[in-house]
């Protein structure tokens, strides 16, 4: 025997009417789910961001790769009043030699150029420039770290006084200072340099010039 059920259209109608809401449903559900995951992942991605892109703390400077640099081991920012860079020492000496107010200039050689200085200031509004001697502000950075080996430790303090008589101060021994033979050499050079000049620039020029060259312990990079 065959039994056939028979449904009205209106109960046809409405199962298709529900079963397209279901679909309906369905769909917004997994829309939700995505935009919900998608939503966590960027602001995951914004938070490593944020962790990653931190400045170091300060009095620490944190290279790209290593342990941290104290601020006391970290590279001195200054400006040298710069009139040209040659390609030899001679190229250098012959153009000093031919303007007197650069007597009390100094030659740097660095990465193998020489660069004719005749200020260095620990601020950019120190280093004065005049469009008619043609010169400019060359900034650069002083390593001074490796000093403390040659006997000038204090080195990084002579650069960075705004004051000559607070660089005058360290060319006497301090109480229970030590006062080794390197040390003394030290003392001896801030005593000839301090009588040379009392300008600044010049006495943080002519201490960079000897302990670049003649000791070795200064490394410039721009």
């Amino acid at each position: 025997m065959k039994f056939r059920k028979k449904y009205s259209k209106v109960t046809v109608a409405m199962a298709m009417l529900h079963g397209v809401l279901i679909g309906i449903a369905a769909v917004a559900l997994v829309g939700f789910i995505i935009v919900g995951t998608n939503g966590i992942g960027k602001e995951k991605a914004v938070e490593q961001e944020v962790v990653t892109t931190n400045p170091p703390t300060s009095g620490e400077t944190t290279p790209a790769s290593g342990p941290a640099i104290s601020a006391e081991d970290a590279p001195l920012k200054l400006y040298a009043k710069q009139h040209g860079v040659f390609s030899s020492v001679q190229s250098a000496k012959d153009f000093m030699a031919q303007d007197v107010s650069l007597a009390k200039a100094d030659i740097l050689e660095i990465g193998g150029q020489f660069y004719v200085w005749s200020a260095v200031g620990i601020q950019e509004d120190e280093i004065e420039v005049r469009e008619y001697e043609m010169t400019f502000r060359k900034p650069f950075f002083a390593d001074v770290s490796s000093c403390s080996a040659v006997g000038a430790g204090k080195l990084r303090s002579a650069l960075s006084e705004k004051e000559l008589s607070k660089i005058k101060v360290l060319t006497t021994v301090a109480e229970g200072e030590d006062d080794d033979e390197k040390i003394a050499d030290f003392r001896k050079n801030l005593v000839a340099v301090t009588a040379f000049t009392s300008d600044l620039r010049i006495v943080r020029l002519k201490l960079l010039s000897h302990y670049t060259h003649n000791n070795g312990c200064v490394k410039i990079n721009f």
